[in-house]
């Protein structure tokens, strides 16, 4: 259900932001300002339109998150620019976890069909 959710919302966030880019420059200046006012909207039709069931509120809850952060980076371009050197840093602590992870924690040997698991253990001693 929260993946259902999660999907509807990424189509329905990249047809906001499709017709964003065609309204007239007033009405996104507008709903720039109005970011809440934009958010309550869409959550409610959105639950709305996609029949008021357990996916539709996943849908509506993961599109306002969809439309604030969209909002927010139409509003301040150095927004993004922040949050890719964000992913950046976060990617190099996860590359160095998983160095440390595999460290630690080396994969086992892998066991041939052929070979039986008494055959595994006893070679292991």
């Amino acid at each position: 259900m929260i993946l259902d959710g999660l999907v509807l919302a990424c189509i329905t966030g990249v047809a906001f932001w499709m017709l964003y880019a065609k309204l007239p420059r007033k009405m996104r200046k507008f709903l720039q300002k109005h970011i809440l006012f934009t958010d309550t909207i869409s959550c409610l039709l959105t639950y709305a339109l996609f029949g008021g069931t357990l996916v539709a509120l996943f849908a509506a809850a993961w599109l306002s998150v969809i439309i604030s952060a969209l909002l927010l980076m139409m509003r301040n371009p150095s927004v993004v620019v922040a949050t890719d050197q964000l992913l950046f840093i976060f990617k190099g602590y996860r590359d160095q976890v998983s160095k440390w992870i595999t460290e630690k924690f080396p994969p086992e040997k892998e066991i041939n069909e052929e070979e039986t698991l008494e055959q595994v253990l006893v070679s292991e001693r």
